[in-house]
């Protein structure tokens, strides 16, 4: 599998999950010490949609690390590994098809069944050969659609994941719904979409990926709709806009905001 997302600006993750849950928005933030954690999102996923094992404050001095299924690091339990030093992803024996590794060590799940439903292990390696190792679950419930109105006419949406974020930690802007059948979307900075305020856009037909005048180097930008800030200033508090092409040229525009306050020091 090609990764999209091997120079830390390119990703793929084509979202379509449920809102997240208060207990998720507390914990975004990661701990002071930039300890490494991970969540599931969501936690709790309906059948045939989408999750993300998300990975906040990956070392950057890894040699490679590895996705596991289950909680035992057996090769023939690998998904994946990523090597660092030359940004190259290799699958391994349990890799289904299904999944994308991240270079910052989020593992992102397509198409959930009930068998992917469980625990999976994040192995890691230093340049000093020093081991860390974690762990993760989620769970699959089956679809409700005999009761529930089809996703297909699902309203977009964007929520700032958290809305009120301390300065150095991470938001993601979150697209929900994105249309198939867009031909390309762009996120600005701020309330107008002007060339001069473009931070990034995602061309869907070739899965590329332009950097505008706006993108700082913090920014992912991924082929759900979504835009993940890492390490946020109070500069970028304030406004975003997501622009939408569809194939008939119509245009949509959705603004979302997030805030900015100052680190705490003890």
């Amino acid at each position: 599998m090609e990764l999209a997302s091997a120079h830390g600006h390119r990703g793929q993750i084509p979202w379509r999950g449920l809102l997240l849950t208060a207990s998720l928005l507390t914990s975004w933030s990661a701990p002071t010490t930039a300890q490494v954690t991970i969540e599931a999102v969501p936690p709790n996923v309906t059948e045939n949609k989408n999750v993300l094992l998300l990975v906040h404050n990956l070392p950057q001095t890894l040699r490679v690390f590895y996705w596991y299924k289950g909680t035992t690091t057996d090769g023939k339990n690998e998904i994946a590994r990523f090597i660092t030093s030359i940004n190259m992803s290799k699958m391994g024996p349990a890799f289904s098809g299904r999944e994308t590794i991240y270079s910052n060590g989020s593992l992102f799940f397509q198409r959930v069944t009930k068998k992917d439903e469980g625990a999976y292990t994040l192995f890691m390696l230093d340049q000093k050969f020093d081991r860390t190792v974690m762990s993760v679950r989620f769970s699959v419930h089956p679809s409700l659609l005999t009761s529930w109105s089809p996703p297909t006419t699902a309203q977009v949406t964007v929520e700032a994941v958290p809305p009120n974020v301390t300065e150095n930690k991470n938001v993601l802007l979150l697209v929900h719904n994105l249309p198939q059948a867009l031909r390309v979307f762009y996120w600005y900075k701020g309330t107008t979409t002007d060339g001069k305020n473009e931070i990034a856009r995602f061309i869907t037909s070739s899965n590329k990926i332009l950097l505008g005048p706006e993108h700082s180097g913090r920014e992912i930008i991924y082929s759900n709709g979504s835009l993940f800030f890492q390490r946020v200033t109070k500069k970028d508090e304030g406004a975003y806009t997501l622009f939408m092409l569809d194939q008939k040229f119509d245009r949509t525009v959705m603004p979302v905001r997030f805030s900015v306050h100052p680190e705490k020091h003890h």
